[in-house]
């Protein structure tokens, strides 16, 4: 971009010799209404991720097809150093090198962190025209780029700077290194061209103003093809291809002569060709073609009825992307974008006569004898001839008595004569003596021709807005008429709108009531009529539009919403409508190309149908059609091009060539932002969520630029999403989800439906509050621990305490009251002897108290065995039960059994347990031995689970519970039993014995 600057001084009045234009490209353009920081476009890189950047005069901006992210310098740290941006590169680690007019900065695409790279002080010692050339990397780790002093050798691992020469000292004229493929280095200062060894560093001449070529010779670039020839591209010269083996530059002859820049390109074929950038000489526009196969060229003239036109002005950068082949141009006015995937159509316009005329283009012929000549009718009766590879109207002149009527057809006959059809005239021209003649008119004003067709035996078939179609043969000047069998009270005329003539001769004529065919040797006409196989369909003669027979000999058949293929006799075979296919009411054309596809021209789209699969695609605006309204009739060239008009243009294309996008979009996460705050974040790096915020969103782009409207996408948050969700949004956001780890996974798909299956992902961590976090669960857990610990503690503590009165209250009981009552029964015994012979009414009192003193001794063993805390458990109870039971069952001669289950383990009781269980047994037994008359007695006693069962059986009298008076005995039994919430039952009977049975759950 800096030779631009000083361009204008190099511009001088001279001729440019002859050129063509071009309309094989369309182009749509970027600038500051879609976020270019700036019109005029310096630079530009597509970096490894698939982002396009754009170098301006003001800010470098990137861009994803849908949005650009502009950086300017702000004086910031870590923020772009300079707005004039001169170049960028990308070197091998991803980086890229942004040269400007305050110097060199690296800026890491991932961070978006600029790093100034610090240069030698520059003579004048101010830092606001510190420009810095583009940066070239090279092959063995390090980088070059000039400034106004030196040419700089920077190590890309270490940053340190080692410094050349440069060919021209003493000037201010910026220097550009270039680096080919081979390895060999090429300096470009002032308009020179050098080649420079850096071990010597020493420079040679190549080319410019001071070599043998002479002449105001100004080399602008260089470029290297695919092939390595390397290019020179000069003001003034035109281009130069470089000569190895003499290692000199030859001079391209036949190329324009003010070129400042180019890159390689080919067309859907695969000829090569170059793009030209130059800096808009007199007439031209900035931009050319030019093929070095045959030395032509052509010129890009901006429309302004035109849109997709080039408008660009002055082109100061190209790029071709190597894997899409769409080509960027950083030009004056913005960004234009040539893409073959979106743009498929050629497009033309007709010679704009006046401000209000907006004719219909009619047809689109090729001439027989000249096949680069071709004749295009208007609907304001105007008839052109279009030098196609001079790219030239002429306007023929139809004569005075020959100008009116709107010119609907046009055939050429072996002769090479013209014949239109206009009004209701059939009109005869020679191109070579430019004579017109009419060799047929309605004298009575009736007729209005509509289709005209040339049979193979020369004779021309007219048909219009009466019931007839007329024969003229040239050859004997006669007109025939051929009536067309329409039935009475049909009410309306037949209007012929098609004419076509299949293999065996036989003319189809197409009308507004129905299909008719004849034979030209036979009478009469015969009317085709449709018969339909399913009542989806029912045609109707008066809704057919457009009819056509294809290369196989199937009639094909529209009318409103649908369309219809049938035999030849009319039995319908397919049919489509708007449930299956067709997106327009209306067709008014159909046309089959060589790869055997049909082309509708419909009221909405233009619509290719694949009769292998029966699937449609749809062409409009958007791909380079003058209108979304298909509103022609097709005209097929001899390479099988296929041209159709429209409001003063026409369209025209190779259907074989037709381009489509199979490259599957690089995706890219573009930001992400967390309660709308934007987040820093890099691949392979989590993006944490904190707990305050609960809404987060991802923005995504498919880095695909043909028609990236519609691109297609489908992502899925992996951990909270089951399924893909797909969308054409560029966004997704998600609110309140629990804490934890997620990935998100985006994919995408491109303008024609390629997806890119791998995408990208990115991993979330969503922070959990305080309360949610491990570490204060288990603090949590290990307070509640705490808690139940000290608990635990504190019942311990306090169960030792209670056991040590106990013990204390049993030791005491043992030493005093049991001593005492040890001693009062001893005293009674041994009054009762001393006193018997004295007083012997004394001593059944005596024997009472000592008999009172043993028993409440044996209670009170009985009270200490209960405190005490060494006999809590099970096994003590059961002990003790024995004991007893034995010692009382033998002072009465019984029979005692006592089974205990070994199937537990000997659990503790607490004092209420121990002391009840005994008691309740005790008691049973006691009431056994005095009031049974029992011989035996049976105690089981058992443990299932957390249930304990106590039975106390005897072979005694028994009784019966409704007639014996209750006392305390079986009372207490029953109260002792409640107190331990257990539950006790008495079973007894007459003659029958007696059994008590005792459930009850144990609580430790």
């Amino acid at each position: 971009m800096k030779t631009l600057r000083w361009l204008s001084a190099l511009l001088v009045l001279t001729g440019l010799g002859a050129f063509a234009q071009s309309s094989d490209y369309a182009f749509q353009q970027y600038s500051t209404d879609q976020g270019l920081p700036s019109e005029e476009v310096t630079c530009i890189l597509k970096d490894k991720r698939g982002f396009m950047w754009f170098g301006t005069l003001n800010g470098l901006a990137r861009f994803d097809g849908i949005r650009f992210t502009v950086y300017r310098r702000t004086g910031k740290p870590n923020q772009l150093i300079g707005n004039y941006i001169i170049g960028l590169s990308q070197d091998t680690s991803g980086h890229i090198w942004v040269s400007t007019h305050r110097g060199l900065s690296r800026l890491n695409p991932l961070t978006e962190q600029f790093t100034p790279i610090a240069l030698p002080t520059q003579r004048d010692q101010t830092s606001d025209n510190d420009y810095v050339s583009r940066f070239v990397p090279d092959q063995q780790g390090a980088g070059w780029f000039s400034t106004v002093d030196h040419l700089n050798r920077i190590d890309l691992t270490t940053n340190q700077l080692t410094t050349y020469p440069l060919p021209m000292s003493g000037t201010t004229m910026l220097a550009d290194p270039y680096l080919d493929r081979r390895g060999r280095f090429w300096m470009l200062q002032g308009g020179r061209l050098y080649r420079f060894d850096p071990r010597s560093r020493q420079y040679r001449m190549m080319l410019g103003n001071s070599s043998p070529t002479g002449g105001n010779l100004q080399v602008m670039s260089l470029y290297e093809d695919h092939r390595g020839q390397l290019w020179a591209v000069s003001w003034e010269k035109g281009l130069f291809r470089y000569d190895s083996r003499h290692n000199t530059f030859v001079e391209e002859a036949g190329s324009p002569r003010y070129v400042t820049s180019m890159t390689e390109d080919y067309r859907a074929d695969g000829t090569p060709f170059f793009w030209l950038g130059n800096a808009m000489y007199g007439h031209q526009t900035g931009l050319y073609t030019y093929n070095p196969a045959t030395h032509q060229y052509a010129t890009f003239t901006g429309d302004l009825r035109d849109p997709l036109s080039y408008h660009g002005g002055m082109v100061g950068a190209f790029y071709r992307d190597p894997q899409t082949g769409v080509l960027w141009i950083g030009a004056q006015q913005g960004v234009y974008k040539a893409d073959p995937f979106t743009h498929k159509f050629g497009r033309k316009l007709l010679p704009a006569w006046s401000a209000q005329s907006t004719p219909h283009v009619t047809f689109i012929t090729q001439d027989q004898r000249r096949p680069t000549l071709y004749w295009v009718g208007s609907s304001d009766g105007r008839l052109y001839q279009w030098n196609r590879p001079a790219d030239t109207f002429t306007l023929v002149d139809r004569g005075s008595a020959h100008r009116e009527g709107k010119v609907d057809e046009l055939a050429q006959d072996a002769q090479g004569h013209i014949w239109i059809t206009a009004g209701g005239r059939l009109e005869e021209y020679d191109p070579i003596l430019n004579r017109w003649q009419t060799r047929f008119a309605d004298k009575a004003g009736q007729r209005r021709f509509r289709t005209l067709l040339l049979d193979r035996a020369g004779q021309l078939w007219a048909g219009g807005n009466s019931d007839e179609v007329l024969m003229y043969n040239p050859a004997t000047q006669l007109t025939t008429s051929w009536r067309l069998p329409i039935r009475k009270g049909e009410g309306q005329r037949a209007s012929v709108n098609r004419l076509q003539e299949d293999a065996q001769g036989r003319i189809w004529i197409a009308t507004s009531l129905g299909v008719f065919r004849l034979h030209p040797g036979r009478r009469p006409v015969e009317k085709i009529t449709l018969h339909p196989t399913s009542a989806s369909v029912q045609p109707s003669d008066r809704l057919q539009s457009t009819f056509y027979l294809d290369g196989k000999g199937r009639v094909w058949v529209s009318g409103i919403g649908f369309l219809v293929q049938a035999d030849q006799n009319g039995r319908i075979q397919k049919t489509y409508t708007l449930e299956n296919g067709l997106r327009g009411d209306h067709i008014f054309d159909i046309r089959e190309d060589q790869t055997g596809h049909l082309w509708l021209a419909t009221d909405n789209l233009l619509h290719q149908l694949n009769l292998k699969t029966g699937e449609f695609r749809y062409y409009g605006k958007e791909n380079g059609l003058f209108s979304n309204f298909v509103f022609s009739t097709f005209s097929v060239n001899r390479e099988g091009e296929l041209f159709f008009g429209a409001v003063n243009a026409f369209n025209y294309f190779r259907p074989e060539q037709l381009r489509y996008n199979k490259v599957p979009p690089p995706v890219a996460i573009t930001a992400v932002k967390v309660g709308n705050i934007a987040q820093a974040f890099r691949p392979g790096q989590a993006i944490d969520v904190p707990p305050s915020e609960n809404v987060f969103s991802f923005d995504f782009a498919a880095l695909s630029y043909s028609q990236p409207e519609k691109n297609q996408y489908a992502y899925q948050l992996v951990g909270f999403d089951d399924n893909w969700i797909h969308t054409q949004e560029h966004s997704a956001t998600y609110m309140n989800l629990e804490p934890g780890t997620y990935t998100f996974r985006v994919k995408a798909a491109n303008n024609d439906g390629v997806w890119n299956e791998q995408g990208t992902s990115l991993t979330i961590q969503i922070i959990p509050p305080y309360y949610k976090t491990w570490w204060f669960l288990s603090l949590c857990v290990l307070v509640v621990l705490i808690v139940l610990y000290s608990i635990y503690q504190y019942r311990e503590r306090q169960r030792q305490r209670l056991e040590s009165i106990r013990n204390r209250i049993a030791t005491d009981l043992h030493d005093d009251m049991g001593s005492t009552l040890s001693s009062i029964r001893i005293f009674s015994d041994v009054v009762q002897h001393q006193i018997a012979p004295v007083r012997p009414e004394a001593v059944p009192i005596l024997q009472r108290i000592s008999t009172s003193a043993t028993t409440l001794s044996e209670s009170m063993q009985d009270i200490i065995w209960t405190i005490q805390t060494k006999q809590d458990s099970l096994q003590d109870v059961v002990t003790r039960m024995r004991e007893f039971g034995l010692k009382i069952a033998e002072a009465r001669n019984i029979e005692y059994h006592m089974e205990v289950s070994d199937q537990f383990q000997s659990p503790r009781l607490d004092v209420e347990q121990r002391r009840n269980i005994y008691l309740i047994f005790k008691e049973s037994i006691n009431n056994a031995v005095k009031y049974a008359d029992c011989s035996r007695i049976d105690v089981s006693l058992s443990v299932m689970g957390r249930q304990l069962r106590l039975l106390i059986s005897d072979n005694g009298k028994g009784f019966d519970p409704a007639t014996v008076r209750q006392g305390n005995g079986l009372a207490n039994l029953q109260k002792r039993a409640r107190e331990i919430k257990g539950k006790l039952t008495l079973t007894t009977a007459p003659g029958a014995g007696t059994q008590i049975e005792l459930l009850m759950k144990l609580t430790s």
